[in-house]
């Protein structure tokens, strides 16, 4: 074991060894009566000063633990960076083929998309197992995209078999710095629409190459109006750098007459829909409006898309630049979501709050029971007027009758201008059965319950250590009640909050 240059103390090695055989006496367990006490006599320490003597005692055993348990680690790493080689190696090669092809379908599912890293072709050129059965597997060859090119498009195609598709249109660069032009890969794709499974269709400026104003449509796609999609599910449409007066709104839209029975997830970005479009069984749906210059969104249709999906539980929102005139302006037809059971609401410096709080205002949720707020981009800690939509919000959200998990994520945000995070909800939301906080700065101001509280958990992840003790702090306070205090590491925390605290402080992954 390695020298960490520090001296240990006799005495505290004596208690350590006189400890340990206790425990070896009484076959490993420690029963009732703690060995720890046992050995130190404890239960014998009736004045101050014996007390003093026992703490000195096992502040040296605890510290003399330390010693050796880091000197241990360092121990583990050396000998595992010395052999996790071989293990990994020895280890994959045990592993029976069906098993590596599950580990590859899951690598795909997980990171198989563009730019991600994981291609079927480097799998292939691991070793010649590896290509064996990742060239019998054809789950990982289903991924089509214009970034390849035709031939190997061709190889991908013969090696998916009959597999679900995913069709991956990128109208992201330049169409000439892409291997294979959209109507080329459409030429070769159109073909298989029975076996699409995931569309996308990822666009960044409008198509000014064609005859004509398309604004953000490829005109090769409207080449392709009538296909039938019997699989699809999943539905992606995404305009980046948006700006409404680029876009041809009149322009009809590309797939108004594909088939598509079976599409039950939707995620647009700066794309507007209706029922015709996406039909009525929803589930899944993400729509944000996240533009280059504020536009004046007209949701309505929108809204009642949503409305006539009986089927939709899980929607996401962001409202970004809003033309003021158009936020002033804005009327929204009451939206009876009736089985929506998650609602997501991201925010940005550009959120417009009055258009947000709005929409939020026309939704009715009879069935809402998990909702949260995700600070999309990083917000000045000066914004006034975040903190009063965000409170906005919350007091929309305490009409909600089975609300009972709320979440706010500001992991992109550090340091934002919420002040005190558990403070503002407990006041606004108080009946809630779980709160997750996430993100640094979101309790920094000392401020209080103002009323009880009935939270069974609030569960922190990624706090700073002032948020951290803040919150420690205000747990101990009358109308905090029975709600336990979800950390990662009690050393996030001070050693006397954590025994004032108690059975309060959970530790949960």
């Amino acid at each position: 074991m390695p020298n960490n240059g520090a001296d240990i103390d006799a005495k505290a090695i004596g208690n350590l060894i006189l400890i340990l055989t206790r425990l070896q006496a009484n076959g490993g367990i420690s029963g009732d009566n703690h060995p720890i006490r046992s050995a130190l006599g404890a239960d014998g320490l009736d004045d101050h000063a014996a007390r003093l003597s026992a703490l000195r005692d096992l502040k040296a055993s605890r510290n003399t633990q330390l010693l050796i348990l880091k000197a241990t680690e360092d121990e583990i790493c050396r000998l595992r960076k010395e052999t996790s080689a071989v293990t990994l190696q020895r280890g994959i090669q045990s592993l029976p083929d069906d098993l590596i092809r599950a580990i590859f379908e899951a690598g795909f599912t997980s990171y198989g998309c563009d730019g991600s890293g994981f291609d079927p072709v480097n799998v292939t050129h691991v070793d010649r197992r590896f290509r064996t059965i990742a060239l019998e597997t054809p789950r990982i060859w289903t991924r089509l995209s214009n970034v390849s090119t035709i031939d190997q498009l061709e190889h991908q195609i013969e090696r998916s078999k009959a597999a679900a598709l995913t069709i991956s249109v990128m109208a992201f660069l330049d169409e000439g710095e892409y291997p294979c032009t959209i109507s080329e890969f459409l030429k070769i794709t159109t073909p298989l629409s029975s076996r699409w499974q995931y569309f996308e269709y990822v666009v960044r400026a409008p198509d000014t190459a064609a005859e004509g104003n398309f604004g953000y449509t490829c005109q090769a796609l409207l080449d392709y109006p009538n296909l039938d999609l019997p699989r699809l599910t999943s539905f992606l449409w995404q305009k980046y750098y948006y700006d409404e007066s680029q876009d041809n709104l009149d322009l009809r839209t590309f797939f108004e007459d594909w088939k598509m029975p079976n599409l039950t997830d939707f995620e647009g970005l700066n794309a507007l829909v209706n029922a015709t479009l996406i039909g009525p069984n929803l589930v899944f749906v993400t729509l944000e409006f996240d533009t280059v210059e504020p536009s004046s969104w007209d949701l309505g249709d929108t809204l009642a898309t949503l409305a006539s999906s009986p089927r939709l539980k899980y929607l996401c929102l962001k409202i970004g630049q809003i033309d003021s005139e158009a936020a002033e302006q804005a009327e929204f037809p009451p939206t009876h979501l009736a089985n929506l059971v998650s609602l997501k609401h991201k925010l940005s410096g550009d959120t417009n709050s009055p258009f947000s709080l709005k929409l939020f205002s026309a939704l009715t949720v009879p069935a809402l029971t998990n909702m949260s707020i995700v600070l999309d981009t990083y917000i000045p800690i000066v914004d006034p007027m975040f903190r009063d939509l965000f409170e906005g919000i919350l007091s929309i959200a305490s009409h909600y009758p089975k609300l009972q998990t709320f979440s706010v994520d500001c992991t992109s945000s550090p340091d934002p201008p919420l002040g005190n995070v558990v403070a503002t909800l407990g006041k606004s939301l108080p009946s809630l059965q779980e709160v997750t906080l996430t993100g640094r700065g979101l309790c920094v101001h000392r401020r209080w319950l103002s009323v009880p509280i009935s939270w069974h958990l609030l569960r922190l992840r990624g706090f700073d250590r002032e948020s951290y003790g803040m919150v420690c702090k205000m747990a101990t306070r009358r109308r905090w009640g029975s709600c336990k205090l979800d950390i990662l590491d009690e050393r996030n925390v001070s050693a006397e909050m954590v025994h004032i605290l108690g059975d309060k402080l959970v530790y949960q992954t």
